[in-house]
């Protein structure tokens, strides 16, 4: 590609094909890290353990980081993290050489109740933002929550449903698992809250969620001093045509390969606004759209949403996650 030319990016994952010599075995977990990826790791810590950012997290993230205790400086060994989950939940952590590739290699270990993580660390220019998980993603964002039960239950239901899944249902599985543990919020005492490891490990991201809170007020989209979840619930009944019909042009947009990255792919939905002639208002008037956690919309995103993550989608509670996960599933995974 000539280096002057935009990337095409279609939403399609390339399989990567891992030579079998180099993966980790069991016996050989731990790896040497140098002084600069040990000062990375700080420095990604330091980012987000900050209070004015903390306080967006749900209470189960807080609790989990406490439980998973992280050294703040250097990243952890896999004994340590065994150590702190396996007892609690029963789930085991392994490093993979594997990296941002097709769910398959992920779902087997799920299947097992093997959490993988990569041996990748962003880089010094990936601080704010990694188009790919990395160690940290999967280490901060992730393993605080699999100190404990209800974040194991959640992760349970993903490997025997997707196993015997079809292709089509399969890319609906991807994307509730994207929405709800990698992208997912919740409601706690009537604010919104971040679940998501993708949104707690990424600074930009996080700090863009936020703001998205702070706007829904500002603008009067919603009022505070009310349950939050009914209000936003009715901005989405009465936008739903729309909110489908924004979907359906990103769809468009990444069969084109026009998301190719994430300031160009917003540059590209406003654009995409004005073509449908849909206001920059209510629930449409930010970076992102927060709407209900719905099983049809979600369905409708394109098939990854990795370059560029349009909207979030929000629980009423874990309980209500846990539900609404199990109506779609449990009969798939109950076949014979």
């Amino acid at each position: 590609m000539d280096k002057n030319q935009t990337p095409i990016y279609t939403g399609d994952i390339a399989a990567e094909h891992i030579d079998p010599t180099r993966e980790y075995t069991t016996e050989n977990q731990e790896i040497n890290f140098s002084n600069e990826q040990h000062a990375i790791w700080a420095d990604l810590f330091a980012g987000v353990h900050q209070p004015y950012l903390l306080e967006h997290l749900c209470r189960e993230y807080t609790r989990g980081l406490e439980l998973l205790e992280l050294d703040p400086y250097r990243i952890p060994t896999v004994t340590h993290l065994n150590g702190r989950i396996t007892p609690r939940t029963g789930w085991h952590i392994e490093r993979t050489v594997v990296r941002y590739t097709l769910a398959d290699d992920w779902y087997k270990k799920f299947g097992q109740r093997i959490f993988l993580i990569t041996d990748y660390l962003r880089t010094r220019d990936q601080m704010e933002f990694t188009p790919e998980p990395d160690m940290f993603h999967d280490i901060f964002g992730h393993l605080p929550f699999l100190t404990q039960k209800f974040y194991a239950d959640i992760e349970d239901k993903f490997a025997p449903a997707y196993m015997k899944a079809t292709q089509e249902e399969r890319e609906v599985i991807k994307r509730l698992a994207w929405y709800s543990t990698e992208f997912g919020l919740v409601v706690q005492d009537n604010r919104f809250k971040v679940f998501g490891a993708g949104i707690i490990s990424g600074r930009k991201e996080l700090t863009r969620t936020i703001m998205e809170f702070y706007r829904l007020g500002r603008d009067n989209a919603i009022d505070y001093t009310r349950p939050i979840f009914p209000q936003l619930n009715a901005h989405f009944q009465a936008n739903k045509t729309n909110l489908h019909r924004i979907i359906d042009g990103v769809n468009a947009l990444h069969q084109k390969g026009q998301m190719s990255s994430a300031d160009e792919g917003w540059n590209v939905v406003l654009s995409l606004y004005k073509n449908l002639g849909i206001k920059q208002e209510g629930m449409f008037g930010g970076e992102v759209i927060i709407a209900p956690f719905d099983i049809e919309t979600i369905a409708r995103i394109p098939k990854t949403v990795y370059a560029f993550n349009p909207m979030l989608f929000v629980c009423e509670s874990l309980e209500q996650m846990d539900k609404l996960l199990d109506s779609y599933l449990k009969p798939i995974a109950m076949r014979n």
